[in-house]
């Protein structure tokens, strides 16, 4: 096996493991519940949001697949179409998280979403961030892949806290959202692992893109009591006014 090959086949198997937590995580709240017939009312957009990250993770090893089997041009023309679909994923998340957060302001809101929404949020803006970066950088294939599996854990932090609620008892709500949003990094320090291995140094994709997700993360949880979190919060539930109608 070449060296080549033998990269292609650690992303593969990666992408796989990324995939595999966000469909178990889900499927504690959401394709369970679902496939028993016990998942509760909710909006179309609800849904779409739910199906269109189904397809990402979906989409995801599909992709690495395609380029391990040196399927290049279906790989390009899925690649493409993506687009369409990180731009529903990216909307219905604003809706959804904008309606939360604008309902946690209520008296009666939830609670767990003035404490924890910019947390949620952060995760959005991460796969926002590194797949606009992913599709810039297309035509360099060692940059573009990491991009897109920054971007894939980035976005993994709603099926994080879901798997962290399952094996973390009595801790509290912030300790359980704070290991499920972190926790997708040990995917990319795994990435920079294989790296290592093979004399290839860290790649300033992760080198930069690692300290910069857990950065984010992490603010968003320290920043959510203060002023500077209020006026995020406040900034949310405008959005969640705004696209009311489409919830």
């Amino acid at each position: 096996m070449t060296e080549s090959s033998r990269r292609q086949s650690s992303y593969l198997w990666l992408s796989l493991a990324v995939t595999a937590t966000a469909y178990y995580g889900f499927s504690l709240t959401y394709f369970g519940p679902m496939l028993a017939g016990e998942y509760p009312a909710a909006s179309p957009t609800v849904h779409l949001h739910g199906w269109t990250f189904f397809l990402w993770y979906l989409l995801f090893p599909l992709q690495s697949g395609l380029i391990k089997f040196k399927r290049v041009a279906w790989h390009r023309l899925l690649g493409t179409g993506s687009v369409a679909l990180a731009v529903a994923m990216v909307g219905t998340g604003l809706v959804v998280i904008g309606t939360q957060m604008e309902a946690s302001l209520q008296p009666d809101g939830p609670a767990f979403w003035q404490a924890m929404g910019p947390a949620v949020f952060s995760t959005l803006v991460l796969f926002t961030l590194f797949y606009t970066l992913g599709v810039r950088a297309r035509a360099n294939r060692d940059r573009h892949r990491r991009y897109m599996l920054l971007a894939s854990t980035g976005g993994l932090g709603a099926a994080g806290f879901r798997i962290a609620s399952q094996y973390m008892g009595s801790a509290s709500l912030t300790s359980v959202v704070a290991v499920g949003i972190l926790a997708p990094n040990l995917f990319v320090l795994a990435a920079m692992a294989v790296d290592w291995k093979r004399g290839r140094g860290i790649h300033r994709v992760y080198r930069y893109g690692l300290p910069f997700s857990v950065g984010l993360e992490t603010a968003a949880f320290l920043l959510t009591p203060t002023a500077a979190g209020r006026v995020v919060i406040n900034a949310l539930a405008w959005i969640g006014r705004m696209t009311a109608p489409l919830y």
